[in-house]
């Protein structure tokens, strides 16, 4: 048990999983580091002061449950729920696009935001309080080209967000959606090897293409979308729900 508000954090053994993770601790919060990479994740939970690592792979609807009781067991309650975990596979002619290839993708953004939330929702019921976080992207608001499944599944994950803030308002549960634009990550890295490849161009000439696509001229850093997330989890956002939140360097109006 802990007096420190918690935070359970899907995909948290790295990228912006894990810079969501530092910020939230050091804004208070004991923290649950869950990730199917259970080594990187042990690893980071001990540099926090009050976190836990859990073995999660979010596509498995009974790993949700269980990283719910075991939160609930080390914490006794679960006011915030960050939905990051995420994947996309390389840019691709939606023709070239595998059936694996699409379930892959549905399953972790999806499904896996799904079956978390699900597992979750009867606890903050109970409390009449939480936080409900979902990743998006910039793409779940404005479509691109070769990446079709990625773009359903963030659009989907829009959607799904805001049907549950309409659903757990009265309960005192908030849902919001966080539309990060390009961030230096290992995922972003897969969709430039992918242009790179279709274009027939050297990965600094994809890099440059992306770039030229922000208003501002940069990537965003997994410190400016942590930022984000702490502010909705804050009691500065307890009367925002049902919204979407671009942090894209002005890529969704460009």
């Amino acid at each position: 048990m802990t007096s420190r508000p918690v935070a359970l954090v899907t995909g948290a053994a790295k990228g912006i999983g894990l810079a969501i993770s530092r910020r939230l601790a050091a804004d208070g919060f004991a923290v649950a580091l869950s990730d199917i990479d259970i080594r990187e994740a042990e690893a980071r939970a001990v540099e926090l002061p009050d976190a836990v690592s859990l073995e999660h792979d979010v596509r498995n609807p009974g790993h949700a449950r269980r990283v719910v009781e075991e939160t609930l067991t080390r914490y006794g309650r679960i006011d915030v729920l960050v939905n990051n975990a995420g994947t996309n596979i390389h840019s691709h002619p939606t023709a070239e696009i595998t059936d694996e290839d699409l379930d892959f993708v549905l399953d972790i953004n999806l499904k896996g935001t799904f079956y978390s939330t699900r597992a979750v929702i009867p606890t903050m019921q109970a409390q009449k309080a939480g936080r409900i976080i979902n990743m998006s992207s910039v793409l779940g608001l404005k479509p691109a080209p070769y990446v079709a499944p990625y773009v359903a599944s963030k659009f989907a994950v829009t959607g799904l967000t805001q049907s549950l803030a309409a659903e757990l308002a009265k309960d005192g549960i908030t849902v919001n959606s966080v539309h990060p634009g390009i961030v230096a990550t290992e995922l972003h890295d897969r969709v430039t090897e992918g242009l790179s490849r279709l274009r027939g161009v050297s990965l600094d000439a994809a890099t440059d293409y992306f770039e030229k696509e922000i208003p501002l001229g940069r990537y965003q850093t997994v410190d400016d979308v942590a930022a984000l997330v702490a502010f909705l989890a804050s009691d500065a956002a307890k009367d925002i729900t049902g919204s979407s939140f671009k942090i894209d360097g002005g890529m969704g109006v460009a």
